[in-house]
């Protein structure tokens, strides 16, 4: 998925609310249609250099968008979440992988909505190999580095600390590092745990041998992470589409979906040669540690698949969550929330 530090925008939504109001869509037309391209043209803003964002890439590469009938163009993901918005509301953007730090913002007037959770965990919160601090408890009164306010590895971390008993906005101390400069911050003792993303949460703990406190990839159903507020096999990043585009052009969103799903797929029995065209093409950027076997393995552990219905039930729980951590407005009605914030196409007809 997409680097996790650029969301909770929430300062910008009443500005938004008027973008939102007055701006027109180019992209729930079918702009650019054509024999080869049934549906047109689709924008994407997808290059951010992140692993995760793999299905947009092999999507483009592997010629899925394109056997569905879209024109596809992938472009740099802004690094104002005010201007991702905008972009989305305007018909700028149609579609993007995120995770569900997405939540406040759609509450807030996003005009975005999930479909289908499109892979599981790649957020953890891990500490120095040498400190004492060896469970979710021991993190009260602590400092604790995440990339940004909002971001998925603060929400992470947060729902862990109220599991445990811990008021995520006053148990802990929360400190803003560039995502590649977490780990050293730690080793320098300027914060006491890291919350942050793979690679780099993967580089640290074999390269630098940081322990793991909190791991969202609960692909086997681990107790201890479960305890925490770790959901088996819970989606970590949902298909995103312009709220407008869905519906205007549903035949188009559906376009979308069935590309994305095959996308998915297509990553999930060939994370090697995913990795290669990663790296080769330039979607992520070579390092003596971020490699053809690293990255291959990082694709395997996420375990990539469109799902629509666990998709669904995934966002429905991290709806509750966010609400106990206080992310969420107090009087936030899940159900209406879910219903706002997802879409859930019948992908047998268009």
């Amino acid at each position: 998925m997409r680097k996790k530090g650029i969301i909770f925008g929430l300062l910008s939504f009443i500005a938004l609310g008027t973008v939102l109001a007055g701006c027109g869509s180019s992209s729930a037309s079918t702009k650019g249609a054509s024999k080869t391209y049934k549906y047109g043209e689709i924008t994407i803003p997808a290059k951010d250099g992140s692993i995760c964002n793999a299905p947009n890439y092999i999507a483009y590469e592997k010629g899925f968008f394109k056997k569905n009938g879209l024109k596809s163009k992938l472009v740099a993901n802004p690094r104002d979440i005010s201007d991702l918005e905008a972009g989305f509301a305007s018909g700028k953007y149609d579609a993007q992988n995120g995770d569900f730090q997405y939540l406040p913002a759609i509450q807030n007037g996003a005009q975005i909505k999930a479909v289908g959770g499109i892979h599981q965990g790649c957020i953890k919160l891990l500490v120095p190999k040498n400190s004492k601090i060896n469970s979710v408890k021991d993190l009260k009164g602590k400092t604790i580095g995440i990339p940004a306010q909002g971001s998925t590895p603060q929400y992470v971390t947060s729902i862990a600390l109220q599991h445990a008993g811990i008021d995520p906005k006053t148990g802990v101390t929360w400190k803003v590092y560039s995502t590649d400069l977490l780990a050293k911050a730690a080793e320098k003792g300027q914060v006491d745990a890291i919350g942050t993303v793979d690679p780099y949460a993967y580089q640290a703990q074999r390269q630098d041998g940081f322990k793991t406190i909190i791991d969202n990839n609960n692909n086997s159903g681990n107790a201890k992470m479960a305890a925490m507020g770790m959901k088996s096999k819970g989606s970590c990043c949902y298909l995103y589409l312009s709220s407008k585009l869905i519906k205007e052009n549903p035949a188009k969103a559906k376009a979308i979906v069935r590309s994305y799903k095959q996308a998915a797929a297509w990553i999930n029995k060939h994370p090697e040669e995913t990795a290669k065209i990663e790296l080769n093409k330039g979607y992520v950027s070579k390092t003596k540690f971020i490699n053809v076997k690293n990255v291959t393995q990082i694709l395997k552990d996420e375990h990539f698949e469109l799902n629509l219905k666990t998709g669904k039930e995934d966002l429905s729980y991290y709806i509750k969550q966010l609400k106990q951590a206080g992310y969420l407005k107090k009087n936030t009605n899940n159900k209406q929330l879910l219903k706002q914030a997802y879409w859930y196409p019948d992908l047998s007809k268009d």
